[in-house]
Formats: structure tokens, sequence, C-alpha cells
């Protein structure tokens, strides 16, 4: 019997290497990293800014602080879009419902029944962004014009870096008047750099300049904190600072460390707290409770390089050390 040889189509071998040599040809791209977290989510903002006061302390940057907590059962559908509800708390919240565009990684905030564009994760080098510039009696075209210094990629995740365009005395006004931390420096890391992170969002915090502004503190997702813009801040601020732990009061060994380190408290009192490790750029990569004065800590999932470790105990004491990863 004679086997007869089947041959496809010239249209679909056509097709199949056309398949074949694009795959070879377009690099794999990361899984994108959404804004908000499965169950829920949460954004610690600061708001009434003290710099250039007699009360100014660099530890103490903000005299208070907004909480706005999202669930993702609580929406509602407004004009065919999906928004998820806040629920806020703190001295000066405004009512926000957020919704995110997936495709093009947009952040939208609703805000008094107006939608403006927060976060733009599209934005490439010298793009232009149009902060909404909300005063008490707001309209659609108060603007602060931003432009995209440059794009970096860390850890996959992409991170746009922005300045304030200042053409004329009123722009610069603006600028000082919204962006009054953006030079600011702890330890020679820029305080609130204006960026917008993916899996973040804008360093600005989820609602634009409102009234007296906001900035992002920290953001938390699925009850695991997830985001910190600096240790030293931290998550909380109040009028009367709280006194951090003494430099001496924790020890950590060996640094630089391969896979395990050592954490050693050398206090009289109760330790019970949460250790954080945290990238250069803020994003939290572990978290651990500890209640006793010496604790190890298996680092072996980190990457080479410098990480900062914080440690926060229940009446938001801190401390922080540089630790590096062999």
């Amino acid at each position: 019997m004679i086997m007869k040889r089947k041959f496809l189509p010239f249209c679909c071998c056509n097709i199949l290497t056309l398949v074949i040599l694009l795959t070879a040809n377009t690099p794999a791209r990361a899984q994108y990293d959404s804004f908000f977290g499965h169950e829920s989510w949460e954004y610690a903002t600061g708001i009434y800014p003290i710099t250039g006061t007699a009360d100014y302390d660099p530890y103490l940057l903000s005299c208070l602080t907004n909480i706005y907590h999202f669930t993702s059962s609580d929406t509602v559908t407004i004009d065919g879009e999906l928004y998820y509800n806040s629920s806020a708390e703190g001295w000066w919240t405004c009512p926000v419902k957020l919704r995110e565009d997936t495709m093009l990684g947009r952040l939208y905030a609703l805000i008094e029944g107006k939608e403006f564009l927060v976060c733009d994760m599209s934005l490439e080098s010298g793009d232009t962004f149009n902060l909404p510039a909300l005063f008490y009696n707001f309209t659609p075209e108060d603007t602060i014009r931003l432009v995209v210094d440059s794009v970096t990629f860390v850890n996959s995740k992409k991170v746009i870096h922005l300045s304030v365009v200042v053409s004329s005395e009123a722009a610069w006004y603006d600028a000082w008047y919204y962006f009054p931390f953006s030079d600011l420096t702890l330890e020679g890391v820029r305080v609130f750099p204006l960026r917008f992170m993916e899996g973040i969002g804008s360093m600005l915090g989820i609602i634009p300049p409102y009234k007296l502004g906001e900035s992002l503190f920290c953001l938390t997702k699925d009850d695991t904190l997830y985001y910190m813009t600096h240790p030293d801040i931290g998550c909380w601020q109040v009028y009367v600072n709280v006194p951090d732990y003494p430099e001496q009061a924790m020890t950590i060994f060996p640094n630089p460390a391969d896979n395990l380190i050592t954490i050693r408290f050398e206090t009289e009192e109760e330790v019970r707290g949460i250790v954080y490790i945290r990238d250069n750029l803020g994003r939290v990569c572990s978290q651990t409770e500890i209640s006793k004065p010496s604790v190890v800590l298996n680092i072996s999932n980190l990457p080479s390089g410098i990480y900062m470790l914080t440690f926060i105990d229940a009446k938001n004491r801190k401390i922080s050390k540089k630790i590096v990863k062999k």
C-alpha cells in the first residue's frame, strides 16, 4: 500500500512561519502589576506640609495623615465604567472613587462627580502629563504641566520620572505650593520624587493636588505592606513626632550576608513589631512580625543588592539600617 504524504496548504505554511518569526523576535513581557490588590488595598497619604516653619522636623514631614481603604466588593458602575468606592479616615479626607485601565496602565479618580487621570504608565521619555490642580473652585482646565525626564525599569516594573514645567511666575508658585517636598532628602534619598510607578501609582497620592495636596506615604495590598516612601517617615504622621529607637538598639549581622541575617535588640523593653525589608524604590520585599529580642531572617530569595531594613514597633517607633545581600 502506498502511503500518501499530506501537505499543509501554502498559505497555512506562510502563516505558521510568520507566527514563529514574530514570536521569536518578541521579547517576553512581565505580567502587568495592577495598582489594586485582589481583595483590598489601602493608601496612606500625608497632608499639611510643615517645611520652612519653626516646627520643621525632617522626620515629621506632614502634620496629618489620611487613609483611603478600598475593597474589591465595594463598587459602583457609572456611565458603563466600574469604580471602586473608598472609605476614608483621617483629618481631611476627600471622597474618591477609583477605576483602572489595565490595557494602558492608567488610574482615574472620580472626585465630586468629575473624573481625572491621576497616573499614566503608558508615558515615555519626553511626553507631557497635565496633572489636575484642584482648587476649591476648580475647573477641569486647572492643571500643572509635568514632563517625563526618563523611564527606567526596576525588577521588570516600569518607573516614570517627571519634573514640573515652570514657564511663568504663576507656574513657579504652583510648583512650590504643590510640591514642597520634591527636593527634600533624608540620608541622600529623595523623599517625594515626582514619579509614577507600576503597581503603585503616583507619588502624589491617589488624589491630585486638592486643597492643600497629598503625598503618598504607604500602599498596602491585601493586608500586606507593599510600598513605603521612606522608613523614617513611616505610614502615619501626627502633630507630635514619636521618638525613634536609638541607633545602637538594633544590630544586624552578618552584613553583608548570603542567606541568613540575625537581628538583635539591646533593650530592656518588650520587643514587638514588624520588620520590613525594602528595595531602593521603596517596594516592600518582605515583612516579618517579631516578638523577641533576637530573630533570624532568611533573605536567600532576595537578588544581590542594597536594601533598607526597618523595624516599627506597636508605638510607631522606628529604626532603620541598610543591609547588603551578596
